[in-house]
């Protein structure tokens, strides 16, 4: 529906999940009611049409609009494909469960990444939405958060296993995890929507990291595996997060109702050995 740029208008960013390409976001004007609500009418702007919106438009909506004019299928069809083909024949051509072009589709994920880390960066102080499943840009509202996130990742080790978990705050606060109404919009580096509002880290996170705990509360390490992990995962993620990864004694519990807290060894060395495997490249010292 056309919105015209003589009556009161509203910039709105939106966003939605596609088949193939992942979070996607995509910019709209929006017409302003006689309260200035936002109204039902909407239509989409690009680099094309966005001129004739600049009297409510400043120089990071010009920037948005063109980096989710380069998100669009058609803007990634023609960015991939030498031949001139509709996005349906190339997206399920290249997705193809058993015949897909794993390669090109890591290459379209990171140019969608590239780009999804852009404009997450530059959304803060604008209007955004989820996009709803009938396609009204405006169905739910999204906090966009002032300040980044902090996250900590836990360890301990029992005679059994190890178990880890990351917890997540924001100004002081606990956000709790997992949580149904979590979701990652960007992994490299993470940004999540949980509980409606969207947050990045103060500090590069992999969000891969963070994927399986949107479902479940810690990591279980059985005992048969812990050398490899430590020195695969641990030692580089202690490198990474030097002040931000925990190892306290197997005695030491957040609290009850989790039953499980932070890793060590008995002699309190793990940590130590740790951070040496982390900054010297070898194996955890025994």
């Amino acid at each position: 529906m056309k919105v015209s740029a003589a009556q009161p208008f509203q910039i709105i960013y939106s966003l939605y999940q596609h088949e193939y390409l992942g979070y996607v976001f995509e910019s709209f004007i929006v017409h302003l009611d006689e309260k200035g609500k936002l109204t039902y009418q909407h239509q989409s702007i690009s680099s094309k049409n966005a001129r004739e919106f600049t009297k409510g438009l400043d120089a990071r909506d010009f920037d948005l609009i063109e980096l989710m004019d380069s998100m669009g299928q058609d803007a990634v069809l023609k960015h991939f494909s030498k031949k001139i083909m509709k996005p349906d024949e190339f997206f399920s051509k290249v997705y193809h469960k058993q015949k897909g072009d794993e390669m090109l589709q890591e290459q379209i994920e990171a140019y969608m990444e590239k780009r999804r880390a852009a404009i997450l960066e530059k959304l803060k102080g604008k209007m955004l939405f989820e996009m709803g499943n009938d396609g009204e840009p405006t169905w739910r509202r999204l906090e966009v958060l002032e300040k980044r996130a902090s996250i900590q990742f836990h360890f301990m080790r029992s005679n059994e296993n190890t178990n880890y978990y990351p917890t997540i705050s924001y100004d002081g606060k606990k956000i709790d995890i997992p949580s149904p109404l979590a979701y990652l919009v960007c992994k490299n580096p993470a940004w999540m929507v949980i509980n409606g509002k969207l947050c990045g880290f103060d500090k590069h996170v992999d969000g891969k990291k963070l994927l399986p705990f949107l479902s479940k509360k810690f990591v279980v390490i059985p005992k048969n595996l812990e050398e490899t992990y430590y020195n695969r995962f641990v030692a580089p993620l202690i490198a990474s997060f030097a002040e931000y990864v925990r190892c306290v004694s197997s005695g030491e519990y957040p609290s009850a109702e989790h039953g499980y807290a932070m890793v060590t060894d008995e002699k309190g060395k793990l940590e130590e050995n740790l951070r040496k495997s982390a900054l010297s490249g070898g194996p955890v010292a025994k």
